[in-house]
């Protein structure tokens, strides 16, 4: 069987590179085009962000030159320039999906109404959508999931973040017929609930990042919001709000993340959580009832304790590894992650500060809120708010700092895409339900 490398050159003889359609050109988006420069076989060809500039800016820091890149928002045009090779950068989400000759669309752009538009557009277009906006996915991944398989496209969450590094691991151990016990990642930073774009803005300039995106590392947004699509595509729920996140080295893994019973912090198996002190990496806990591949495992010296084993990845690339989902999904039809079966968790919206009637819940990693993840039943019987839907959304009472914020709570943006597919998400389990 022939290596990535060399199906993706072979596939490029046969028809051409693999082209691909880019929202948003930050950070991650920047480091995208970047890597895929460097690959065979697969091009970044269209780049959109709704700062004048900052695509064609991303396509010369990637090393392409400066006179192949086209500033444009003519569908006709775009479309004849990609043909010809060259690259065409434009403020315009929409107008990329109208560009036939993409095969796949990404968007990066991590803030969930954008998500929500620009992943319905590109399955409504037909393309497969590679979204890296995992704050969307949190809140309605269920139904892209839906509405993908009836268009007969890919939708995917990537490689590269903790959510693909670990259905990764999952995949593997699942395939071999091991008991998966526990799911997690590491955190990279230390838990601050109250962290602002202002606490953190010194330290995010240093590292050439947003202050917001870094505000919702510390506060444990993005934790929680990983944790919820790594669960509702594997069933993991957490055991308790907001998982424990104990303290943990490497080897304290197969000590810790597993039942009580055995030494553990879970009450039962089937759980997903952090640990503090193991970032960047991810894990998962397996075990098995064969004596013989017990003695095989212990033979191997693989990291275990008791009957209860962890395989461990240190390392996740986040944008870097991003490329190897486009090319599965094109060259395959074939899903990093996705939600295929009800969710079973949600992020829930909890008040930052104490709240007052008539304040507007700002975005993630802002002043007003973070996320925690619970069991999807949990938000349900609590009517609790999505953090996905949070954004915008207006107060209609006072709320207490550390308050899960509930719908009651709250009037929402109904103009929102995002909040009109969570209601349609919503009546689809619901019917579901009923079934």
């Amino acid at each position: 069987m022939a290596s990535l490398r060399e199906r993706l050159e072979q596939n490029e003889l046969d028809h051409g590179p693999v082209r691909v359609g880019l929202v948003g050109a930050g950070q991650m988006g920047t480091g995208l085009i970047s890597q895929i420069e460097k690959m065979a076989g697969i091009k970044v060809v269209a780049v959109a962000d709704v700062l004048p500039g900052r695509s064609k800016d991303a396509f010369i820091e990637s090393s392409v030159k400066s006179e192949d890149v086209h500033e444009t928002d003519d569908v006709d045009a775009a479309t004849k320039l990609v043909q010809e090779g060259q690259r065409v950068a434009t403020v315009s989400s929409d107008f990329l999906v109208e560009i036939d000759a993409l095969d796949v669309i990404v968007e990066a752009t991590g803030v969930p109404e954008v998500g929500a538009r620009v992943c319905q557009a590109a399955i409504k277009a037909g393309k497969h959508i590679v979204n890296m906006n995992v704050e969307a996915d949190a809140t309605i991944g269920y139904y892209f999931a839906s509405m993908a398989k009836e268009a007969g496209v890919v939708y995917s969450l990537a490689a590269g973040d903790e959510p693909g590094s670990i259905k990764e691991l999952y995949d593997f151990a699942d395939a071999l017929g091991f008991e998966i016990i526990t799911i997690g990642k590491g955190k990279n930073n230390p838990l601050d609930r109250s962290a602002t774009p202002d606490h953190v803005a010194e330290k995010a300039k240093a590292q050439n990042m947003s202050a917001k995106m870094l505000a919702s590392f510390v506060d444990g947004t993005k934790t929680m919001v990983e944790m919820t699509s790594i669960g509702n595509a594997t069933g993991f729920a957490p055991e308790v709000r907001g998982a424990y996140g104990p303290n943990a080295k490497v080897d304290d893994l197969p000590k810790t993340f597993v039942p009580k019973a055995a030494g553990g912090i879970f009450d039962n198996p089937g759980a997903v959580d952090y640990a503090v002190g193991v970032a960047p990496g991810v894990f998962i806990i397996i075990t098995t009832d064969q004596p013989k591949i017990i003695n095989d495992l212990n033979y191997l010296g693989l990291l275990g304790h008791g009957n209860y084993w962890a395989l461990y990845r240190p390392y996740h690339l986040a944008n870097l590894e991003t490329p190897i989902t486009i090319a599965s999904v094109a060259l395959d039809q074939r899903e990093t992650l996705l939600t295929k079966l009800p969710p079973v968790a949600e992020t829930l919206t909890i008040a930052k500060r104490d709240l007052k009637s008539g304040e507007q819940i700002d975005g993630l990693g802002g002043y007003t809120a973070y996320g925690m993840i619970d069991r999807a039943d949990v938000a349900r019987e609590g009517n609790l708010l999505p953090l996905g839907l949070a954004v915008g959304a207006t107060l209609v009472r006072d709320v207490p700092l550390g308050t899960a914020i509930s719908y009651d709570d709250v009037e929402l943006k109904d103009d929102q895409l995002i909040v009109q597919l969570r209601r349609e998400q919503d009546e689809l389990l619901s019917n579901l339900a009923k079934a």
